[in-house]
């Protein structure tokens, strides 16, 4: 293990921990907080808050105090990850440094989705524009937690074969 390499298993045990911690309160909502972020127009977001009903809703409220926390425990994990352990010396110079902003880069649109989604909680009849912007920036920052995991396989297949 590289020198420095306790704060990498630190955030990422945080992060797992926060993680479970919010999957366990938000189990009760059906449809799931994703099929929310998925939302790209007013009718379909109201839709699902809806189905929630006022204690789903008040619960979905409720999880910004987790997740807050867990998006940036797992952007500094990612940050810390890529830079301060080995699994990724195999990867390009070029591949660690995209990899290395990855989840930071997560973690500050999951910041943006959270804000937009509470400003829409707030104000229902909030502009159509802005649910379009809260599904794109979720749909951006899954694609960036895609890409950080293809990453790890990627360096993983790596280390295996030299």
């Amino acid at each position: 293990m590289k020198r420095g390499a306790v704060l990498p298993w630190l955030s990422g045990a945080l992060s797992l921990l926060l993680f479970i911690i919010m999957a366990v309160h938000s189990a009760p909502l059906s449809p799931s907080i994703p099929a929310l972020q998925f939302t790209f127009e007013p009718a379909a977001f109201q839709a699902i808050l809806a189905q929630w009903g006022p204690a789903g809703v008040a619960r979905f409220r409720a999880h910004f105090a987790i997740d807050f926390p867990f998006l940036l425990s797992y952007g500094l994990a990612g940050y810390l990850w890529v830079r301060h352990t080995g699994l990724f010396a195999s990867l390009s110079a070029s591949a660690r440094r995209l990899l290395t902003w990855t989840l930071p880069g997560a973690a500050l649109l999951d910041a943006g989705e959270n804000l937009l989604h509470l400003h829409l909680l707030a104000a229902p009849a909030g502009q159509p524009v802005l649910y379009l912007l809260a599904g794109l920036v979720a749909s951006l920052k899954w694609s960036a937690i895609a890409v950080f995991a293809v990453g790890i396989a990627a360096a993983r297949i790596r280390q295996k074969q030299g």
